[in-house]
C-alpha cells in the first residue's frame, strides 16, 4: 500500500493468484447462486470470450477482500477494533464468568514472549502501551 500523488493518495492492491471461481457448472446450477450471478451479470459462459465471466467474478471477490482489508486497517489505526471488542461482549465487565471459555495461556497479565532472531538470539517481547488499558488476562483452571 504505497503512497502516491505526492502522499495525497494511497495505492492499494490485492493479489489472489489461486482463487478458483466459476460461473458454469458445479454449484452454479442452484437457484440462489444462479440468481446472484444473474444479478451481477456474470451468469453462465460469456457469449464471445470464454472465461471472462469467471474472471469478472474473481475480480469482484478480490475487490471485496480489498475493501475488507482497508476497513480492518482503518479500524486498527483509529483504535476502534479493540474498543469494539470491549464494548461488544469482549470485556470482563460485560461477560458473565460462566460464559467465558477456558483458554490455555499465561497466568499473569505481564506476559512475555520469546522471539527468535538471527543467530539464535532471543529477544523478549512485552505487552505494549496500546494493550495497557485492556482487562488483565487470567487463566481459569479446572
Amino acid at each position: 500500500m504505497p503512497r502516491t500523488n505526492n502522499g495525497e493518495d494511497l495505492l492499494m492492491t490485492v493479489s489472489m493468484p489461486s482463487i478458483e471461481v466459476g460461473t458454469v457448472g458445479g454449484g452454479t446450477v442452484l437457484a440462489p447462486q444462479q440468481a446472484v450471478l444473474e444479478m451481477l451479470g456474470l451468469k453462465g459462459a460469456h457469449p464471445t470470450r470464454p472465461g471472462q465471466n469467471s474472471q469478472g467474478l474473481a475480480r469482484l471477490i478480490a475487490a471485496s477482500v480489498m475493501a475488507g482489508e482497508l476497513s480492518l486497517l482503518s479500524a486498527l489505526a483509529a483504535g476502534h477494533l479493540v474498543r469494539a471488542h470491549l464494548v461488544h461482549n469482549r470485556s470482563q465487565t460485560n461477560t458473565p464468568a460462566t460464559s467465558r471459555p477456558v483458554t490455555p495461556g499465561p497466568v499473569s497479565a505481564s506476559v512475555t514472549w520469546p522471539k527468535q532472531l538471527k543467530n539464535n538470539v532471543v529477544e523478549t517481547l512485552t505487552t505494549s502501551s496500546s494493550t495497557a488499558s485492556l482487562p488483565p488476562y487470567s487463566e481459569r483452571r479446572s
